[in-house]
């Protein structure tokens, strides 16, 4: 599992500082009170770094003491009954949309008026990541087939006959990089969604599903429209920026924000590339993301899906029960649409051109972004 680290905001409390104290000696100082149930003061961390605490206040100090210490979780309430893996993304989320300038979070926000109306009208949000940190972590492994059925809370208990008190840790490495976000236009979106056409289409894949799941015992949500629509459209992305920005495929990976709840709706993309260097990347990913760059790569990743070397059998095994892992695929196969299984979320299930671009010789506006693939031709 994965998660993007997210700068925490607390006063004066710099990020330098927080990691100061992250780190021996001072993190083993700050442990030791906190086992003694001893409120910590600036000046018990003095004794023991003075030297590394020269430079910042006392004020700065107690900040970055109450951040590693708070409890507290994100101020954001999610819906009710929504699924852990979801909910764990909305701060991620959050994030992404905005505007950061943090060193290990830099974020810079791009004006959609700068892009080409005929593709900007499909996205609400564009933000180039010029700087990310995402921290790794194995919390095990299965054979043949992912072991969903058991709930995180399940998992996380089986980690440990008996768990302990204090260092409760699991193996996990630090990679940096950058990225590309991606956003929807919401109502362009439920217009598209709501369509009769479209839910038929993704009810031959959800058929598919409930066979699998009620054979395994699995939990996750059913895929939404809007699921495979954002999964699909990542992939061909992701294929066409290998193209353009010279990393290879399995450079490349996605991360998915999506929910259907009306009240606090998500449908965004980020694709990143991420290295084990402390410096990340070189940047050719956030240039691919600049105005008069990311409208050509758009427009080629569409064209691109509009034939599969595999075609027709490809598109039209949609309608015959589905392809690939689990038959979990409709118009998806190697020729068009799958990625390396590191690079994607859902090794490679839940994707359909047919929901991005159309059926060619069945119902060519079907897709999300027929208009604009129409209009090309």
């Amino acid at each position: 599992r994965s998660a993007i680290y997210l700068p925490r905001d607390g006063g004066g409390a710099t990020s330098e500082l927080v990691e100061l104290l992250e780190e021996p000696p001072l993190s083993t100082s700050i442990q030791i009170l906190l086992d003694a149930n001893v409120t910590i003061q600036p000046q018990m961390l003095r004794k023991k770094g003075s030297q590394i605490l020269a430079q910042f206040t006392d004020e700065e100090v107690q900040d970055a003491i109450n951040i590693i210490t708070s409890t507290d979780a994100p101020n954001i309430v999610p819906p009710a009954n929504e699924d852990p893996s979801i909910t764990f993304r909305r701060p991620e989320f959050e994030a992404l949309r905005q505007r950061r300038n943090d060193p290990e979070l830099l974020i810079r926000a791009a004006d959609l008026s700068n892009y080409d109306p005929e593709i900007a009208q499909y996205f609400s949000r564009l933000t180039l990541v010029d700087k990310l940190k995402e921290t790794r972590v194995f919390t095990g492994f299965t054979r043949v087939v992912s072991d969903t059925s058991r709930g995180s809370d399940i998992q996380y208990d089986m980690l440990w006959r008996s768990r302990p008190l204090s260092e409760s840790w699991l193996p996990a490495y630090v990679v940096h990089g950058e990225g590309i976000y991606l956003e929807l236009n919401e109502q362009r979106l439920r217009d598209w969604e709501s369509r009769p056409e479209v839910i038929n289409r993704v009810q031959l894949l959800r058929k598919s599903y409930e066979v699998v799941r009620n054979k395994r015992g699995l939990r996750q949500p059913l895929p939404s429209p809007r699921y495979i629509l954002l999964h699909t459209l990542s992939h061909l992305l992701m294929l066409r920026l290998t193209f353009e920005c010279g990393y290879g495929t399995a450079s490349l990976a996605e991360r998915l924000f999506v929910s259907t709840d009306p009240s606090q709706p998500m449908a965004g993309i980020l694709i990143y590339t991420a290295a084990g260097d402390s410096e990340g990347t070189m940047g050719g990913l956030v240039r691919m993301g600049a105005s008069k760059n990311l409208e050509p790569v758009i427009r080629r990743a569409l064209e691109s899906a509009t034939w599969c070397s595999a075609d027709p059998i490809c598109m039209e095994i949609a309608t015959a029960g589905g392809q690939g892992p689990d038959s979990l695929n409709l118009a998806a196969c190697h020729g068009c649409s799958l990625v390396p299984e590191t690079s994607c979320e859902q090794f490679n299930r839940f994707l359909d051109r047919g929901l991005v671009i159309g059926v060619p010789d069945g119902n060519p506006t079907l897709g999300f972004f027929s208009d604009l693939v129409l209009s090309v031709d």
